[in-house]
């Protein structure tokens, strides 16, 4: 009974055991065939330049395929950076036009319309903010000379 339901957890098992030798041994091979490659390429250079040049114009070109993915890397992120701040600047422009501020906003109108005072008062520390957050350059926080604690 419970050969039939372990058969194919064997099989693949064995499958994946079987690719884990077999890609091992591709990669031993592929890395004794990159040695040599760079041995017959410094025995030509060496040939052509003095050994040391030769050594210079290998380690330069190992050196250009370590700096490849580097600014690969750095382009892909300063895109998702752009990318997430494209997608916060419109989460903030459409934050006001959500239903549960509308509705917040409503029924603040309505507790307020009662004390005209406080209203006002609310109504000019809503300008206020709105204003020092103009006039606030992007994307800093305003620096203090204090640390944080």
């Amino acid at each position: 009974m419970f050969e039939n339901l372990l058969a194919p957890w064997r099989a693949k098992y064995r499958t994946v055991v079987a690719s884990i030798v077999c890609y091992a041994i591709a990669g031993i091979a592929g890395t004794v065939a990159l040695a040599f490659g760079l041995a017959a390429l410094y025995s030509w250079l060496s040939r052509l330049f003095d050994p040391i040049i030769a050594s210079l114009i290998i380690a330069g070109g190992f050196l250009v395929i370590a700096i490849i993915p580097i600014v690969i890397l750095r382009s892909i992120s300063k895109r998702e950076e752009r990318r997430v701040a494209e997608a916060a600047a419109r989460a903030r422009a459409t934050q006001w036009v959500s239903p549960a501020t509308l509705s917040l906003g409503l029924q603040a109108a309505r507790m307020l319309s009662k004390n005209k005072g406080l209203a006002a008062g609310a109504v000019g520390a809503l300008l206020l903010g709105l204003l020092a957050s103009r006039m606030m350059p992007s994307g800093e926080e305003p620096s203090t000379d204090e640390p944080a604690e």
